[in-house]
């Protein structure tokens, strides 16, 4: 009886851990996806994108990491395994509707300069 246990036992924290390892992995895929707007990311280092949120930050009052995710989740309109895709055109529609802001020089959309905000916030923690 005890060698039955023991091997129920651990195939159930075998599974546990699988589990675990999943979510985590797919999930911070997820939310590395919505810090980092891919355009910016190519001609941009991560110090200029961290600067780009902060100054966001102040000249907004979104300051909230829960809340920024929610927006870019909201904007991007998909599941978490199409973020990027959505973000992406979600990018190219507020430079279409003029939903763009102006900072340190810099003509971004609106959800360029959320993804930096979040950055900015989860480089602050």
């Amino acid at each position: 009886m005890k060698r039955r246990k023991f091997l129920l036992l651990s195939l159930l924290g075998l599974f546990i851990s699988l589990v675990a390892y999943w979510y985590y992995k797919f999930k911070s895929a997820a939310i590395g996806d919505l810090m980092y707007p891919s355009d910016l990311t190519e001609i941009c280092d991560r110090e200029t994108l961290i600067t780009i949120g902060k100054t966001y930050r102040k000249l907004t009052d979104e300051n909230n990491k829960k809340s920024l995710e929610e927006l870019l989740l909201k904007d991007a309109e998909v599941h978490h395994t199409e973020i990027k895709t959505g973000l992406k055109t979600k990018v190219t529609e507020d430079f279409n509707t003029g939903n763009t802001i102006l900072i340190d020089g810099w003509l971004l959309s609106i959800t360029e300069a959320r993804q930096c905000a979040l950055l900015s916030i989860s480089e602050a923690n």
